[in-house]
């Protein structure tokens, strides 16, 4: 699985491009169904190319604009090793793609920035969370949102404690030190307790060497990432963790026993446990703004496309309420602050719902991708101001 981070995907909305195409779809992860994933691709690739032909591209530009991801239709060692879901994204530079334990609609979408709503759920009440299988014999990551689980594989970093090298072993030294004992009584003494304490400290040291490197190693791949992480092992190796560790969100409560007799089904299961109070709690602290606002009939709060694109637009937003199963058609002009909508789509139009996720996200903000029910005034969108 591919590791999509905020602040990749904010890298990803914050470039300026003429022409980007987005393109989600269902994949297969194993077995004879496996041989789907290619041909669905080309399809879909088809439709971009029928699509970016009506807007006025040239044949042999659009041939030459495809090419890199047409080029992998027939890598099938890249279609063998799926997810459930893929995310694609054509740009002047060539490509990016992350492949997903979420099942996407498929879909094509040519703006002149990406299409992200497939992935709000990544970033919201329903997103992702890790855990992290601490033992000594192998530690194990997974991401995880509330549907599935994926093991991301530990590149780069130790497997097991065991993996840790030293050349000061204070065992050896141990055994230099009892070399010229002064009596055998303390030879038996110092034998069966500084050899004890001895071990007992190499443990921890190597121990703490260990939980290091792949503290190291997590944080590189979630670097600008607040994501929840769960831990899950013996009780004496949490605290060990938790006070080498520089990740900025451990849970406080853990999964307590051995990590190796649990499957990443059963782990999974755990620690959303743990992990949906916390998801939970955003949202309902958002909700309990909004409702405190809409009362006090104040100004931080809005629920009309026109008003709240322009504050989206100035990053007013704090938090944003969206129908994730609606479109608004529509076109902003940011130098008048003016947003006209339209009954349908349009060359000219954008998915408006869609732009102020986008704004707000780049400026800090909270997305909720929810059922229209579930929104605050029963609104296609709603939004909590910060100021």
């Amino acid at each position: 699985m591919d590791i999509l981070t905020t602040k990749e995907l904010l890298e990803l909305i914050n470039r300026e491009e003429d022409l980007f195409v987005s393109i989600y779809m269902p994949t297969f992860r194993s077995g004879i169904d496996i041989r789907q994933n290619p041909i669905r691709f080309k399809q879909l690739l088809r439709v971009a190319e029928s699509k970016l032909y009506s807007m006025g591209m040239e044949k042999a530009e659009i041939e030459r604009f495809l090419k890199p991801a047409s080029n992998l239709v027939g890598e099938i060692k890249f279609w063998q090793n799926q997810s459930d879901g893929l995310a694609f994204f054509i740009h002047s530079d060539g490509f990016n793609y992350f492949r997903l334990p979420f099942e996407f609609k498929e879909s094509v979408t040519i703006s002149n920035r990406i299409y992200i709503k497939p992935l709000l759920p990544f970033f919201t009440g329903n997103g992702q969370f890790n855990i992290l299988a601490l033992s000594k014999n192998k530690s194990r990551l997974f991401r995880c949102t509330r549907q599935n689980v994926m093991e991301v594989f530990i590149e780069g970093s130790p497997d097991s404690m065991f993996d840790m090298q030293v050349d000061d072993d204070p065992r050896t030294k141990l055994e230099r030190r009892l070399s010229n004992p002064r009596s055998i009584s303390t030879l038996n003494y110092s034998t069966n307790t500084q050899a004890q304490d001895n071990e007992n400290d190499y443990e921890r040291n190597e121990l703490t060497r260990f939980f290091r490197a792949l503290d190291a190693y997590i944080l590189s791949i979630h670097e600008g990432e607040n994501i929840p992480m769960v831990l899950a092992g013996v009780e004496y190796l949490i605290p060990i963790y938790r006070e080498k560790s520089n990740y900025p969100n451990i849970v406080e409560d853990f999964i307590s026993g051995n990590p190796e007799t649990l499957s990443p089904e059963e782990l999974h299961k755990k620690a959303w446990d743990i992990v949906e109070p916390i998801f939970n709690e955003d949202k309902a602290l958002a909700e309990a703004k909004y409702k405190q606002y809409s009362g006090q009939n104040n100004h931080l709060y809005l629920n009309s496309l026109e008003e709240i694109i322009p504050a989206a637009y100035s990053g007013q937003i704090e938090s944003l309420f969206i129908d994730k199963e609606n479109h608004q058609w529509g076109k902003f002009e940011s130098y008048n602050n003016q947003v006209e909508l339209f009954d349908e789509e349009k060359n000219d139009a954008e998915d408006l719902i869609e732009f102020a996720s986008l704004l707000t996200l780049s400026r800090g903000g909270k997305v909720f991708a929810l059922h229209q029910d579930e929104i605050p005034d029963k609104e296609k969108i709603a939004a909590v101001l910060r100021f």
